[in-house]
C-alpha cells in the first residue's frame, strides 16, 4: 500500500515538475469562434477527475484552448484541442475571452506525463470500481486482489508506470 501512495506522488510531482516548454502559441487576433471554447487564465492542472486530490495529467500553460462541454461544482469537464484528451480544470480558471499564450502539444509532453496520461485514460475506462489493487470500491474498501489488474484473463487497465511500454508512448505521441 505504501509503494503504491509513493508511486502516485513520484507520478504527480514528476507530471508538475516536468512540465514542457510551449511548443507555440496561438493568436488572438485571428477571430475563432466555436461553441464552449475557453482560455486558461494561468498555468492550469488538467486532473483526472474534479477534485484538488485528483492526478495531474498534464499542466496547462497560460493561454492554451480547451472545450468546456460540463460543469459540476466549480470544476469543468474540458476536451485540450492540442492534445485531444479529456480532464477536469477548475471552472475559475477558464476564460471565454482571448487569452495570450498556449501551445501545448503531445510532443512537447515530458514522458512522466504521458504516462500518467495513459494510466488515468486506461484506468477511467474500466467500468467497475476496482481497476487497480491500490483503488478502493464505493465501500471504501482497498480493492487488492479483488481488481481487475490482479485477476487473470479480464480486463487489464495500466495501474503502474512500468506497464505503459514505449510503443503506447509512440502512439499516443503520433495520434491526434
Amino acid at each position: 500500500m505504501l509503494r503504491g501512495f509513493i508511486t502516485i506522488i513520484v507520478l504527480i510531482m514528476a507530471t508538475v515538475f516536468c512540465a514542457p516548454i510551449n511548443a507555440q502559441t496561438h493568436d488572438c487576433s485571428a477571430p475563432e469562434a466555436r461553441q464552449n471554447k475557453r482560455y486558461a487564465s494561468a498555468d492550469v492542472n488538467l486532473r483526472s477527475w474534479p477534485s484538488t486530490y485528483a492526478d495531474v495529467l498534464v499542466t496547462l500553460p497560460k493561454g492554451e484552448i480547451v472545450y468546456a462541454y460540463a460543469e459540476t461544482d466549480g470544476w469543468s469537464r474540458v476536451n485540450v484541442a492540442s492534445l485531444n484528451i479529456t480532464g477536469y480544470v477548475a471552472t475559475r480558471y477558464l476564460k471565454e475571452t482571448c487569452v495570450a499564450g498556449g501551445g501545448l502539444s503531445r510532443s512537447t509532453l515530458s514522458r512522466a506525463s504521458i504516462v500518467t496520461i495513459l494510466m488515468a485514460k486506461s484506468q477511467s475506462s474500466y467500468s467497475g470500481s476496482c481497476p487497480c489493487p491500490n483503488n478502493v470500491d464505493r465501500g471504501a474498501r482497498r480493492c487488492g486482489a479483488r481488481s481487475a489488474y490482479s485477476r487473470p484473463g479480464g480486463a487489464s487497465p495500466l495501474c503502474y508506470p512500468r506497464d505503459v511500454t514505449s510503443d503506447m508512448i509512440d502512439r499516443f505521441i503520433s495520434s491526434r
